[in-house]
């Protein structure tokens, strides 16, 4: 099956064609060859061996917000486990190291529980700068790097170490305006001034069987959403989940490591049993007041995901049943945490979770829905009345990929 980069026209009528097609991306910068091996015989250390069989691979590739660098994970020479933060010129230069782990971090302690479960549920194996963010503006890079919270910025090159704390500090993000600097420590949110460098605990009950603004293991592992917490564009803002595992069952589980094997006991949601309870509260950055949002009378359901309005004035929260037949959409006041749902869809079997939804500067938005037997786009008003299709046709839209208002037009991956 091959898989398409396409672009469609928002305004566009639904039956149009597609007006860009890719399907190959070519590499104009070939690897330094490797050496033959002396022995035609392939061997186990050979299949583990650096590079890969197949050549080397880019991880964690994007692009700035300007459209003037591409950053990318790469492999330390010294140890592939380690992966530093490079970048290359899009107007073409050699690439060049934008955090070196060993440099920042030379000893590397060990991983929180919390972490450590985190990292193996986004398939994260590696040590170093394993993930990276861009503020939207691209004046800064935020890595967490062995626990702790580095800032690249970008115009000096300079690095700026912003947490030092014995715990580890996750899921760290920059706000929408590059004012702050959020991340979860201890099953609490925190925010931390980059101008002043004041810290501020967001929440402060975080313990136990309580975990504040991280995803639950059934939203990470089989919802695809790994995080727990969601700024408004205008930094106003952040809707955060508070979840509570007193309800889930402790059951046995094996662990198998390279040292052996053990059994730990682990708080797992199986299937027909009592899952985390799941709520959603937003808070006033300015006046730290908090208030839970209205998900219904039904505390068996599945927080799927949140998107925000691009000026702040509505969060838009996807409710998944439990039984994932029916997705609703809520259209939430961020003030009063009152909500309404604007938009569902239903299925006799079940609803797919994606990440096709885009709030757009009019305030309309982007959904996609897999109602006519092909996952597609659709445009709706703020009210969650539908306009038109986006794109119709014999194929599953796969992604979103981006939007560009400006000329209205839609990127998406389609197979």
């Amino acid at each position: 099956m091959r898989t398409f980069l396409l672009a469609s026209t928002i305004l566009m009528a639904a039956a149009a064609t597609p007006v860009m097609a890719q399907n190959t991306v070519q590499n104009t910068s070939a690897p330094a060859a490797v050496s033959a091996p002396a022995s035609n015989i392939l061997t186990v250390e050979r299949v583990f061996a650096n590079p890969s069989l197949s050549g080397p691979v880019a991880r964690g590739v994007s692009l700035s917000p300007d459209g003037e660098l591409v950053a990318f994970l790469r492999s330390r020479e010294d140890d592939v486990d380690v992966l530093d933060l490079w970048a290359a010129p899009v107007s073409g230069g050699e690439p060049f190291k934008l955090i070196d782990a060993r440099a920042l971090v030379p000893d590397a302690g060990e991983l929180s529980e919390a972490e450590k479960a985190r990292r193996e549920r986004m398939r994260i194996s590696q040590r170093g700068v394993v993930e990276y963010s861009w503020d939207e503006q691209g004046r800064y890079i935020l890595a967490p790097l062995e626990g702790d919270v580095f800032l690249a910025n970008r115009a000096d090159g300079s690095v700026r170490r912003l947490t030092q704390t014995a715990a580890d500090e996750i899921d760290a993000k920059v706000s929408p305006k590059g004012a702050f600097v959020s991340f979860v420590r201890d099953q609490n949110l925190f925010i931390q001034n980059l101008e002043t460098g004041a810290e501020q605990a967001v929440t402060t009950e975080g313990k136990d069987l309580i975990t504040w603004a991280t995803a639950e293991f059934i939203a990470q592992e089989e919802l695809d959403r790994d995080t727990g917490y969601w700024w408004s564009p205008n930094e106003k803002y952040i809707a955060l989940q508070r979840t509570d595992e007193s309800t889930v069952d402790v059951v046995p589980r094996l662990d198998i490591s390279g040292g052996g094997a053990s059994v730990v006991s682990q708080r797992y949601p199986r299937a027909g049993r009592p899952n985390a309870v799941v709520e959603l509260f937003i808070h006033d950055v300015t006046t730290g007041n908090r208030v839970q949002v209205d998900l219904g009378t039904n505390k068996d359901i599945y927080l799927g995901r949140v998107n925000w309005a691009t000026d702040g004035s509505v969060a838009y929260v996807q409710r998944l049943s439990r039984d994932q037949k029916t997705l609703d959409l809520l259209s939430v006041n961020p003030a009063t945490g009152q909500s309404r749902v604007i938009a569902s869809q239903t299925s006799t079997a079940w609803v797919p979770l994606t990440h096709n939804f885009k709030a757009l500067k009019d305030g309309n938005f982007i959904w996609s829905s897999e109602e006519t037997g092909w996952e597609h786009l659709y445009l709706y008003n703020k009210d969650g009345r539908r306009l038109r299709a986006i794109t119709r046709g014999e194929y599953p839209v796969k992604s979103l990929d981006g939007v560009n208002q400006d000329t209205s037009e839609v990127f998406f991956t389609a197979s």
